[in-house]
């Protein structure tokens, strides 16, 4: 069965970022069945998206995570995905194995967030058939992945890139699965991941809220950072008040 897709094209900046988030769950449910908590590897997401049928159209996706990836100039890159109205159909994703073979988490994060292009860039340039567009991911734009993209286009990879590799509800699982073992203080605020759900107050140990983190980070197979800005983006851990807060 191939996974299916449907939405349009008037996604916006936040909050229109819950409209991404969704699109990355329900794609998680369809792949991952049995268990869409699953944590993703690279490899993984390869095998699960061969083909996907995105408003409408089937989109084959070609992988390749063997060989080296250069962009126009020659520079090495972390991956490209190719956009070719002349090739029916097929979309190519190029991952930089060789290069990233030490940092599984950021060979992990490209694999995603070239898939967000596929998603969301694919259907609108095959449809319009204006020529190629290549999306290449840099070790300075995956630094700025997380928190800022400079595109429409980019927010959007970055954002189905985060939700994918660590959904809202699997991360606000685990961290209170954690915080609970370490007896950290909870709080009820509203977050977007199990609306019944505590949160974690900001005002533990700082410690052990980066400990927390480093093992969900292992856990999702991200980075600290990454994991981080989940928490901050789902809400699922207080902000520290600042002094002009307190006045």
């Amino acid at each position: 069965m191939i996974p299916t897709l449907d939405f349009d094209f008037g996604i916006r900046k936040p909050p229109g970022a819950e409209r991404i988030w969704a699109l990355a769950s329900s794609l998680r449910k369809q792949v991952l069945p049995a268990n869409p908590e699953h944590p993703l590897e690279a490899s993984s997401i390869a095998s699960l998206c061969p083909r996907l049928a995105i408003n409408g159209r089937v989109i084959e996706v070609g992988w390749d995570l063997e060989n080296r990836v250069h962009d126009v100039d020659g520079h090495e890159v972390y991956g490209v995905c190719e956009i070719d109205t002349e090739t029916s159909g097929t979309v190519s994703v190029s991952i930089n194995g060789p290069l990233l073979e030490t940092r599984p988490d950021l060979l992990l994060s490209t694999a995603a967030h070239e898939l967000g292009h596929v998603v969301f860039d694919a259907p609108e340039i095959l449809s319009d058939r204006c020529g190629t567009r290549r999306q290449y991911r840099t070790a300075e734009s995956a630094a700025r992945d997380f928190t800022t993209a400079e595109t429409r286009s980019e927010w959007f990879a970055n954002e189905f890139m985060g939700a994918l590799l660590v959904p809202a509800l699997a991360l606000h699982r685990r961290l209170l699965t954690h915080a609970r073992e370490e007896r950290l203080e909870t709080t009820k605020t509203r977050s977007f991941g199990h609306p019944a759900w505590p949160t974690v107050s900001a005002v533990n140990d700082s410690d052990a809220l980066a400990g927390i983190t480093d093992v969900l980070a292992q856990e999702f197979g991200v980075s600290p950072r990454f994991i981080s800005v989940r928490l901050s983006l789902y809400g699922l851990i207080g902000r520290r008040k600042s002094l002009g807060d307190l006045k």
